[in-house]
């Protein structure tokens, strides 16, 4: 028999998990029962999992020195699903509204598939259920924290993509998700009456004055060829029509590829408010927090589930699709093993599945699942034939 043959006979085992972990999602550091349910699950199919990582699960497959390790991410999101499954979410204002269950279904079927397979593995193969990807600092931290990468050669991964049909997959050879950070402005300025501006410093004025002055640092700063975006998200001021208030705070993101790009970016901004505030005669502060580091696939393992693709999926399988400005944590995990994070197609309008990630009515085409986890299995056996070079970051 085939992958395909081989995982096909797991679909309706696929489809049920995918539904109950769907139903019961749980948000970031919180996936007590999901993680219970895993070990379960696990343990059914004959393997030892053990905890990592607080509220992640981790099992190995295989024996020998090195291995890959592949991961899944299980949480879910802050968001009231507002679809008409009949598996919807359960737990109010709790939704997995990102793909997240459809990983962690295909990931029980690499590890229902591999146990079968277990004696004929050239290696060991790490199976990573990761909590928290939604929220930062992240849960690949607290896995590395907790050794999982110990004993591991090469890193693996897969992300659902509503942006791609059912039947694709790809990934960028390099850069192919940014850097993923945010800022917090507050200007203090000396609040009073709106018929006497005079006798105030408005912090309204001095930030209107700094979102528009903060779209100069792309468009004048940043070479155009390289792409970085600077949002400012939230501005927050004021309680009535006539009284000027005495603070207002701005929030935003910056989302870059190099860390040339971020390093301006943050020192640019800086100056802004710096100067924009002094020239107002208030007083600004910034603060900056650097979120995901960019996933950065190596050119030679990328490559590998390029084959694969061709051969598991199709010859029209594989998608060379542009980089994301999203931010993804596993890109910790590859700045100290090589690897490669697939994006796997999952649209498909005639059953709906049209909904961009984190909408309230997101969901997958469960005809993805054998597709995803005939890819992870047969990239991860082709990783374990490959010769263990020195890794010291992606070789774009």
């Amino acid at each position: 028999m085939s992958i395909q043959d081989d995982v096909l006979s797991f679909f309706p085992q696929l489809v049920q998990w995918r539904r109950h972990l769907h139903a019961h999602p749980e948000l970031s550091f919180k996936e007590y029962e999901t993680q219970q349910y895993l070990i379960k699950e696990l343990e059914r199919i004959g393997l030892t999992p053990r905890v990592m990582g607080h509220t992640g699960v981790v099992v190995d497959i295989g024996k020998g020195p090195g291995g890959v390790a592949i991961r899944a991410d299980i949480d879910a999101l802050p968001i009231q699903e507002e679809s008409n499954l009949p598996f919807k979410s359960v737990n109010d204002g709790v939704m997995h509204a990102c793909g997240h269950d459809g990983h962690t279904a295909i990931l029980l079927g690499v590890a229902a598939l591999l146990a079968q397979q277990e004696l004929s593995l050239p290696g060991r193969i790490r199976l990573m259920f990761q909590p928290a990807e939604e929220k930062i600092p992240g849960g690949a931290r607290l896995l590395i924290e907790d050794g999982v990468l110990d004993d591991i050669d090469y890193v693996l991964g897969l992300h659902l993509s509503s942006d791609m049909p059912t039947g694709t997959v790809g990934a960028v050879m390099g850069a192919q998700t940014a850097n993923a950070d945010w800022f917090t402005i507050d200007i203090e300025g000396r609040g009073g009456h709106g018929s006497q501006p005079h006798l105030s410093i408005d912090p309204i004025v001095v930030g209107s004055e700094l979102v528009l002055a903060i779209q100069s640092i792309v468009s004048r700063n940043i070479n155009p060829r390289r792409p970085v975006v600077v949002t400012v998200g939230t501005f927050q001021s004021g309680a009535n029509f006539n009284i000027i208030a005495p603070r207002a705070r701005l929030t935003g993101t910056v989302r870059t590829f190099s860390s040339d790009d971020r390093d301006k970016t943050r020192e640019r901004l800086a100056a802004l408010v710096q100067h924009v505030s002094a020239a107002h005669e208030a007083q600004a502060h910034l603060e900056y927090h650097e979120g995901y580091p960019s996933v950065m696939n190596s050119v030679r393992e990328t490559f590998v589930a390029k084959e694969v693709a061709n051969s598991v999926l199709g010859s029209q399988s594989w998608v060379d699709i542009e980089p994301l400005m999203a931010g993804e944590d596993f890109s910790y995990y590859q700045q100290l093993r090589p690897g490669t994070f697939l994006m796997l197609g999952c649209r498909n309008e005639e059953q709906g599945a049209i909904w961009p990630h984190h909408h309230p009515q997101f969901t997958v085409d469960e005809n993805a699942l054998p597709l995803g986890v005939a890819m992870l299995i047969e990239t991860a056996r082709q990783y374990l034939q490959l010769p263990k070079d020195q890794y010291e970051g992606a070789d774009i």
